[in-house]
């Protein structure tokens, strides 16, 4: 018996398929639509990315996103809902993106204080492209929607998490000498966070490059001389 099927896909596609003795074809259909929708979700994405770092959110309209886009303002719509779905989606790929890299250049490393150098390294060469997460903090995090402060707030935590294995390893190796891993992971965390807008927004690679050699130098030896802590 013959099978009657009708598919809409991206409300554009009208299929209509009579299935006989198998369904190959409504099988490649739905998968095509599948990869057509994938494709429009990440130009949709790409261009929102770009748009909001530099216009804004307030600023960056559907419209605008949809020509640039090369998409119907409906399909923005029926893919994401609203603009601040499309925000808030840019916002949490650009911070998987940095946790991802993050945890790859520190997993590239041996031995744990490299491990924290790598951290740091890679925490202000992959911000430096994160422009949306940038402008949180340029702008003012009040500012900005309530999640989209979440999701900032959730980067951070990540970005401790990681610091905090890093030292948890260091401490079992006997490399780290720390009373209180957790808190000092959170120390490191919010000096880098106090440092990020200043050097990712003035100053260029190489100073930040300097900069972070120092600071990590502080991190790992302190500010007493050998001789005088030896005299303590």
């Amino acid at each position: 018996m013959n099978m009657f099927f009708e598919i809409f896909l991206d409300n554009i596609i009208f299929v209509r398929i009579f299935r006989l003795k198998n369904d190959i074809s409504l099988i490649w259909i739905i998968q095509k639509g599948a990869q057509v929708k994938e494709e429009k979700a990440e130009s949709i994405l790409n261009t929102a990315k770009k748009m909001f770092g530099r216009y804004g959110l307030q600023k960056t309209t559907l419209d605008e996103i949809a020509r640039m886009a090369r998409v119907a303002k409906a399909t923005i719509y029926n893919y994401f809902g609203s603009k601040d779905s499309v925000y808030l989606e840019v916002l949490r790929r650009e911070a998987d993106e940095i946790v991802e890299k993050i945890s790859f250049s520190v997993g590239q490393e041996v031995l744990p204080g490299d491990k924290v150098i790598a951290f740091a390294r890679a925490k202000f060469r992959y911000m430096r492209k994160a422009i949306n997460i940038l402008n949180l903090d340029r702008d003012g995090i009040e500012k900005v929607l309530p999640k989209a402060e979440s999701i900032r707030s959730e980067l951070f935590e990540r970005e401790v998490d990681i610091i905090c294995s890093i030292l948890e390893e260091g401490v079992e190796k006997g490399v780290f000498c720390l009373n209180n891993v957790p808190l000092a992971a959170s120390a490191i965390g919010h000096a880098l966070r106090g440092f990020e807008l200043n050097w990712l927004v003035q100053e260029n690679e190489e100073q930040i490059e300097h900069h972070l050699d120092e600071l990590t130098n502080i991190i790992f030896y302190g500010l007493v001389s050998e001789k005088r802590g030896a005299n303590a």
